[in-house]
């Protein structure tokens, strides 16, 4: 993901600015998205995902924060995400990165004298343990305010049991008010021909796909948020790279992506 946001920066109509991306991606970075590259299927290729998902979640967790005034930034599984840097933040945003004190640690070590643009907290956690909402409280965190929270290329590799009980916990945290971004994939992703190569090459990597739902909005109605969402493609989750992708939801056996957005009512 890393690289894809490199190269994105590389392009003259870029979507957005990553000068930290190249170096976080490293070699190995870059020769992955490379590997993965012509396994291309019906998001246009890991690289292209990426770059949409990133546009589309950069507007949203801006819009959170300057239309409903929120202060609370959580982007769960954080991984190599550069937000609290690369975003003009509105004064006052507090953002926590949620992750692994391996892969915070990492990444401390290559940002190392970069300036966040808001305040940058970071919480090392397994988000398998349940001890993560205490650790996020005690970073400061306040659950009686309203938060964003992003929860980005993650709960396509948990098993259900683990998707709705990581969505419990954020629900137990966020206030009336909040806001949710998640990106989901559909169970006809997992099955479909065209998607095997890259889902293969993922497994391969230890990343074994494993969870997908047809309605992202009914799933998360179960936890308590109010869903839209959109397909790579679709208004609004285009920016002028992707061919208009309007196969109705009806239309079986499609594999398809979700990019959602939610709030707490």
């Amino acid at each position: 993901m890393a690289a894809a946001r490199a190269k994105e920066t590389e392009r003259e109509d870029r979507l957005f600015h990553d000068p930290l991306a190249a170096s976080l991606a490293g070699d190995e970075g870059f020769a992955w998205l490379e590997r993965m590259e012509p396994a291309k299927h019906t998001m246009g290729g890991p690289g292209m995902y990426a770059v949409i998902r990133t546009r589309f979640f950069d507007d949203f967790l801006m819009d959170a924060c300057e239309s409903s005034g929120i202060r609370q930034v959580v982007l769960a599984a954080a991984g190599l995400d550069t937000r609290a840097f690369r975003l003009d933040w509105p004064s006052g945003v507090r953002l926590y990165e949620m992750d692994l004190p391996e892969v915070l640690d990492h990444k401390e070590a290559v940002v190392a004298g970069a300036n966040p643009t808001c305040e940058r907290r970071m919480v090392r956690v397994d988000l398998k343990d349940e001890t993560w909402p205490k650790a996020l409280l005690d970073a400061g965190y306040r659950a009686d305010e309203p938060s964003v929270w992003l929860i980005e290329g993650l709960l396509f590799y948990l098993p259900r049991s683990a998707v709705h009980g990581l969505l419990d916990e954020v629900g137990e945290l966020a206030a009336s008010g909040s806001r949710l971004g998640l990106d989901l994939m559909n169970w006809n992703l997992l099955f479909s021909p065209v998607a095997w190569p890259q889902l293969s090459a993922l497994a391969r990597r230890g990343a074994q796909g494993r969870f997908g739902t047809n309605a992202p909005e009914a799933f998360l109605a179960r936890h308590g948020w109010e869903a839209d969402a959109a397909q790579p493609g679709e208004e609004g989750a285009n920016f002028g790279r992707l061919p208009d992708r309007s196969v109705p939801r009806s239309l079986p056996g499609i594999p398809r992506s979700f990019l959602v957005t939610a709030a707490r009512p």
